[in-house]
């Protein structure tokens, strides 16, 4: 299983914080990186999960069209900056035995502390840092066993827009 962790692009200043939509920088930094990826890497993607933001639904509208993705979205209440990622961990864990890829489109700190947790299990945020609009490639290496209830992920790659001349 593969997991595509996407943390939304630069929103516009507004109140309230979940209402607010991108900028028109964010949305340019959408489709830089859908530009910068290669569509083979999501064929098998059954979902792309997002945070009820406003921001984060736009990300995931942006990224799935230029990305070429044909997944369906589900609007999912963990997914929110507040949310625990021992929840999300779990539930992305279980989809493990059915064998096909997830996008999951969120916010800090709860996608820094996602990675974490998955990635070394201690779920204390800052071993990677998610900017505005990277995309953070994660591989379940070990399905999920009793002695470690999410798996054993790593991390195939790192991609943001700032990469790119585009």
């Amino acid at each position: 299983m593969k997991l595509y962790l996407l943390r939304h692009a630069a929103a516009r200043e507004a109140w309230p914080d979940p209402d607010r939509s991108l900028s028109d920088f964010g949305i340019a930094q959408a489709q830089k990186l859908a530009a910068l990826v290669d569509p083979a890497h999501f064929e098998n993607v059954a979902q792309i999960w997002h945070s009820p933001y406003t921001r984060a639904a736009q990300t995931a509208q942006i990224f799935r069209e230029n990305a070429g993705i044909s997944a369906p979205f589900s609007e999912c209440q963990f997914l929110t900056p507040e949310s625990d990622p021992r929840d999300a961990a779990r539930m992305m864990a279980s989809l493990s035995c059915f064998g096909k890829d997830l996008v999951a489109v969120s916010h800090n700190p709860f996608l820094e502390r996602l990675a974490d947790l998955l990635l070394e299990g201690s779920g204390r945020a800052g071993r990677i840092t998610f900017g505005n609009c990277t995309l953070a490639g994660l591989s379940l290496e070990c399905e999920p066993t009793p002695e470690r209830e999410f798996g054993e992920w790593s991390l195939e790659f790192l991609v943001s827009p700032k990469l790119s001349r585009l």
